[in-house]
């Protein structure tokens, strides 16, 4: 340990001289970060629709219903963000447009979008989307492009489903139909085919034949009632909007804010690294003997020291 302790006494100003270059700029970087971040918030309502509304069969032991709403809809929004293209169209409805077809390195201008969004939960049915950027004016914007872009892709996808499930409705329903009309069929044969009075057996049969004929009927019926929930339910949604309800609508920051996570990041790198460097400098400085004067001297006295008593005692 004192080889080391040496090495750095006789490096000791060029190793402050290193830290104050290091945890300068570092600082210098943090604050500049600060300084220049503005953030954007937006706060939603989100709730879990009615299995009335529901697009998909209320009655299907399959359907999973673990998250709660808010955790939902933030996972979409996320899921969202991750995509390029969500990203493009968002872009494209603000005044980043320009910017973004003038620039070199799209990808790059989407990645540095993407890292400026946030989106996370505050409650079971609360969630909050934040962007932090250098432009207080264009935080807010890009919000509101999100926002719109989202419930026009959620839209999109809602109806899609309704029409394949509408199409698998619509199959069904002309089966449906062909068995009722096969059931209605088989009576009215019976009937022309067997006189009154009936027989008990010929009795019983008809009677089979009408419960069969209920049966379709009122499958017929049913599939007509599913058919007409899948074409309804999504027109309901987007009308009500009561899955997704903006409660605070996003500002544009007078002052700076969001950057504290970023810069407390810079500044703890500058320091650690400041750190290390130093510690580097004292290892390899130990390790090849490369100590100054001062060094040198204080180990010159240390073997001195040892060698006179070594030299004066008794029988030498």
């Amino acid at each position: 340990m004192r080889p080391y302790l040496a090495t750095a006494r006789a490096f000791r100003w060029v190793i402050a001289a290193m830290l104050l270059i290091v945890w300068g700029a570092g600082i210098a970087a943090a604050t500049t970060e600060y300084s220049s971040t503005y953030q954007s918030d937006a706060t939603i309502w989100a709730v879990r629709a009615a299995p009335a509304l529901s697009v998909t069969d209320p009655d299907d032991p399959n359907i999973a219903l673990i998250q709660t709403a808010a955790a939902q809809q933030a996972e979409v929004l996320k899921q969202l963000l991750q995509t390029r293209s969500f990203l493009i169209d968002v872009v494209g409805r603000t005044s980043l447009k320009t910017k973004f077809a003038a620039s070199t390195d799209q990808d790059r201008f989407i990645d540095d979008l993407r890292k400026g969004f946030r989106v996370e939960t505050l409650g079971t049915s609360l969630i909050r989307v934040s962007f932090a950027g250098h432009d207080p004016t264009t935080a807010p914007e890009l919000l509101r492009a999100a926002l719109v872009v989202r419930a026009e892709r959620i839209d999109q996808a809602r109806q899609l489903s309704s029409s394949a499930l509408s199409l698998f409705y619509q199959r069904q329903l002309e089966f449906a139909q062909q068995q009722a009309l096969d059931a209605q069929k088989a009576l009215d044969d019976f009937n022309q085919s067997h006189r009154e009075p009936l027989s008990d057996p010929d009795e019983h049969v008809r009677g089979q034949l009408r419960l069969n004929l209920d049966f379709a009927l009122v499958g017929l019926s049913d599939l007509r009632g599913r058919q007409e929930r899948a074409l309804l339910a999504p027109a309901l949604l987007e009308v009500s909007g009561v899955e997704f309800q903006i409660v605070d609508e996003p500002r544009a920051s007078t002052k700076p804010s969001g950057g504290e996570r970023t810069a407390v990041m810079i500044a703890t790198v500058a320091l650690a690294a400041g750190v290390g460097l130093a510690g580097l400098l004292v290892l390899v400085g130990t390790l090849l003997g490369l100590r100054g004067g001062p060094a040198r001297k204080v180990a010159s006295d240390r073997i001195r020291a040892d060698v006179v008593p070594v030299a004066s005692s008794p029988g030498k």
